[in-house]
């Protein structure tokens, strides 16, 4: 073996549209064999599973799939060494459900009671909530600094929340703040926008319904303070948003119209 280069080489999560960022959680090392074989050795960063696809960048018939488990690395393919091709990466978070469940459980609303806030966009809401994977998403205005809280049960997946600029510019797509949480079906649920530096829990925790995550923040692409809450399963090709009930806490107003972006 003549050693491992390591580059990120990577094709956005299919979630590029949404808060969730594309380039964290994984990583692709290229190890170079002594008879010039190249193997992809791809690491998963999440405390969760993560399916992966690796494939020469002009070769698409050359992939290799698997899913990993939290926090694995593992060495996948034997690609040609000839030529000056990039080995490509196409990463989704959770294990592949063909048949993602359905949410029959009322979820827990994510804001403290007697919390100021308000519905800004719904399931399917103009602004934002067009693409599969946030199509069944929540928009909720409310404070900086108003506590988020689970939703459900689970294990956290991913904590991100060092990024510190929002707004309208298409890079901020991938600077969103959030906490994935995974649950007990193979869903997730993400919480995202929260307050720099806000996330009260780890990658690997439980947690429990009504349990503080963070705190609601105005990072990433967003135009006001508010927490984005979508339900997502992946579903061996893409993310995709699943509609879930949840009562309605008591608020000063509730409104469903096209307010902060995702």
């Amino acid at each position: 073996m003549r050693g491992t280069a390591w580059r990120v080489l990577l094709v956005a999560w299919l979630v590029a549209s949404g808060p969730a960022a594309a380039t964290r959680g994984v990583a692709l090392a290229v190890q170079r064999d002594a008879d010039g074989v190249r193997r992809a050795v791809v690491e998963n960063r999440l405390a969760g599973p993560l399916q992966v696809r690796v494939w020469a960048g002009d070769r698409p018939a050359t992939a290799v799939e698997a899913v990993l488990a939290a926090g694995e690395t593992r060495v996948l393919g034997r690609f040609a060494g000839d030529g000056g091709t990039d080995l490509r990466l196409r990463a989704i978070p959770g294990t592949p459900l063909l048949v993602p469940p359905e949410q029959r459980r009322v979820y827990a609303f994510p804001l403290p009671a007697g919390a100021e806030w308000r519905l800004t966009q719904g399931f399917g809401g103009r602004a934002s909530h067009r693409a599969p994977a946030h199509w069944h998403a929540l928009d909720l205005a409310a404070p900086i600094g108003t506590p988020v809280l689970a939703a459900r049960e689970g294990t956290v997946m991913e904590v991100v929340d060092h990024f510190t600029e929002g707004g309208t510019d298409a890079t901020l797509k991938e600077r969103a703040n959030l906490v994935r949480v995974l649950h007990a079906d193979g869903t997730m649920a993400v919480y995202a926008h929260i307050a720099t530096g806000s996330a009260r829990v780890r990658p690997g925790e439980g947690v429990t319904a009504g349990q503080a995550l963070a705190a609601v923040g105005n990072v990433g692409w967003s135009t006001a303070p508010h927490l984005h809450f979508v339900v997502q399963a992946n579903d061996g090709e893409a993310l995709l948003s699943l509609p879930f009930r949840m009562p309605a806490l008591a608020a000063a107003a509730v409104v469903d119209g096209t307010g902060p972006r995702p």
